[in-house]
């Protein structure tokens, strides 16, 4: 399998973080069991993508599956000596202080966007109509492309994937057929780009084609509105 190692790291906590915001979670409150669920199917797909970090991911889902045990058992049945991997106060604890720095690094990179290469438009983006370009760049996260990968699996009937390989497609030949998709238009829907294809292993090759692009910054995977659709546009020639 092609392995895909991101420059732009986003860990175990990121993950929380974008579960809590996209259900609308109170931090203080979190659904365990529901959480873990959720938790668990993202790190599944992304030990299916072979995601280079991939690994630090499991640490964090023995603790959910520990905290969720623990509220499925009766008061009392946990041992003095059990000590938990961590608990749900620790847990709330380190979320609100990652939040809090991960805000303030949101914040200055947007600052120094905005002295670099934001530029004024004079036009609204149809698009990202929900967003002032000038001010921010809607990017989404890996997670947000994560997610949408899933629902695209999800959304193949089982009837409909075929597993009869015509011929093994790679990973720089997908790549080449994205840019070539992309070279006389503004943009593409994400969900597009997967429309023709029926069979797993090149959905997965595709979505491993198109992390490679992001990864080397030759495509830009921004949304309309947060956990909105994820439209993918070329990014502009630095020469």
């Amino acid at each position: 399998m092609y392995k895909v190692k991101l420059e732009i790291y986003e860990g175990p906590l990121d993950l929380l973080l974008y579960l809590i915001r996209k259900n609308e979670l109170d931090i203080y409150n979190i659904p365990i069991a529901e959480i873990t669920r959720q938790y668990m199917e993202y790190v599944s797909l992304m030990e299916i993508l072979d995601l280079d970090n991939a690994g630090e991911f499991l640490l964090m889902a023995a603790t959910l599956l520990q905290m969720k045990s623990e509220t499925m058992l009766p008061a009392g049945a946990i041992g003095e000596y059990d000590e938990p991997l961590l608990t749900r106060e620790e847990l709330v604890r380190q979320l609100l202080e990652y939040k809090k720095f991960k805000n303030a690094a949101v914040v200055l990179h947007h600052k120094e966007e905005a002295q670099r290469d934001i530029y004024v438009r004079s036009f609204p983006d149809p698009v990202i109509e929900s967003f002032e370009l000038r001010k921010f760049k809607v990017e989404a996260t890996l997670f947000d492309l994560i997610s949408a990968f899933n629902e695209i699996l999800k959304a193949i009937p089982e009837e409909q994937v075929t597993e009869l390989y015509k011929e093994t497609v790679t990973v720089q030949q997908k790549i080449e057929e994205i840019m070539m998709m992309l070279a006389n238009r503004k943009r593409m829907e994400f969900s597009s780009l997967f429309s023709a294809i029926y069979t797993k292993l090149e959905i997965i090759i595709t979505f491993l084609a198109i992390l490679e692009l992001i990864k080397t910054r030759q495509i830009i995977a921004r949304q309309s509105r947060l956990f909105g659709s994820i439209w993918i546009y070329k990014a502009k020639s630095k020469n």
